[in-house]
């Protein structure tokens, strides 16, 4: 019994996948003139949750754009599990990402929201069963928070291994904001989670690792003492 125990445990060590590994480094980043970028380093690895905090102006939303390939910045690298990659959205099912503003067609209902993103609606009815009374309303129809909530939790369940959510937690009630932070810390078990957002404390509840956008560097965060260290409360 005991050998085929070991057996079993062998077996399940040798077939277990690696958690996939994002390294982005040498990114460097200006406008006429403006360092905005300087050489930033950051390893993103799938199971944690990253967040990035930074003042406004700071380059946090840039960064965001040049990991998935919407900003080209001057210099870059990009690597996920020892393969060099010029733009990471290329690589399907690998990264999605919520930008800060509302970016889904309004005539769009949220079933077809959660088929454009491959996510089973009897699924998501059993997560969020009080969002069922949103089904029949098109995207257009709902409160601003809604929306946000919607947009975020979508893209959260959906099957890409790495989620960027950029200001996740805006236009959100209290309530709404704990169901995205228990969401995050859920999702966590199958992909990693980037996050940038003002409301820093909620960014400090969830975040295996915490980084600081100052001065085009960024800079860990270990505690919420740093923050105030660095000046950014």
């Amino acid at each position: 019994m005991a050998i085929r125990f070991l057996f079993i445990f062998l077996l399940t060590l040798m077939t277990q996948q690696d958690p996939v590994r994002i390294h982005i480094d040498s990114v460097f980043l200006e406008f006429q003139d403006k360092k905005v970028l300087r050489g930033i380093y950051l390893e993103l690895l799938q199971h944690q949750i990253s967040g990035i905090l930074g003042r406004n102006g700071s380059g946090k939303s840039c960064l965001l754009k040049i990991i998935t390939g919407q900003l080209t910045p001057q210099q870059k690298y990009l690597n996920v599990g020892g393969k060099r990659l010029n733009n990471l959205y290329k690589e399907k099912g690998l990264i999605n990402y919520l930008p800060q503003h509302e970016c889904h067609p309004g005539f769009l209902r949220m079933k077809d929201l959660l088929y454009f993103y491959d996510i089973s609606l009897k699924d998501f009815r059993a997560y969020y069963p009080h969002l069922h009374q949103l089904n029949k309303q098109k995207f257009a129809q709902l409160s601003g928070g809604d929306k946000r909530l919607l947009e975020v939790l979508i893209v959260l369940e959906s099957p890409s291994l790495f989620t960027i959510l950029d200001e996740p937690f805006s236009h959100l009630i209290p309530t709404q904001v704990d169901m995205v932070k228990k969401t995050i810390l859920r999702v966590k078990n199958r992909k990693g989670i980037i996050i940038t957002d003002h409301q820093y404390k909620h960014v400090l509840d969830v975040s295996d690792h915490l980084h600081l956008l100052k001065d085009g560097r960024l800079h860990n965060v270990q505690h919420e003492q740093d923050l105030r260290i660095h000046g950014y409360i």
